[in-house]
């Protein structure tokens, strides 16, 4: 797990290998931060439409993996921020969320390349 804050915004990335599964985990690591993350991204949720996963306090942009094994992201943002969606344009597992803060925007890139994918360094 790792958190950092960055133009005002606190963040917090994991890759959970199955958010589920490890559910508790997660939990206790928000109860015990000092933070209270604006953005949160969570790569290899192992959910499948139909499993449904929210946090109070924060809107879900989530991005299942379908058909082909594990992964999936979500990410979470804080109710309080003015945020958009954007597309990625390119087949990197990804979710991109463009935020406002007090003078511009920023983008929060949430993606997962597994061991085995083989990325071109462009679509970077």
């Amino acid at each position: 797990m790792a958190g950092s804050q960055n133009h005002g915004l606190s963040t917090f990335q994991w890759n959970c290998n199955g958010l589920l599964a490890h559910a508790n985990e997660f939990k206790q690591h928000l109860a015990d931060s000092k933070y209270m993350y604006d953005v949160i991204c969570l790569q290899e949720t192992f959910l499948k439409p139909g499993k449904n996963f929210s946090l109070n306090g924060y809107s879900t942009v989530r991005k299942d993996r379908i058909g082909m094994g594990k992964g999936g992201l979500i990410t979470l943002v804080k109710d309080s921020l003015i945020y958009t969606e954007t597309d990625s344009h390119n087949d990197i597992e990804c979710i991109l969320v463009k935020i406002k803060t007090d003078k511009n925007y920023i983008t929060i890139a949430n993606l997962y390349i597994s061991p085995d994918q083989n990325v071109d360094t462009n679509q970077l």
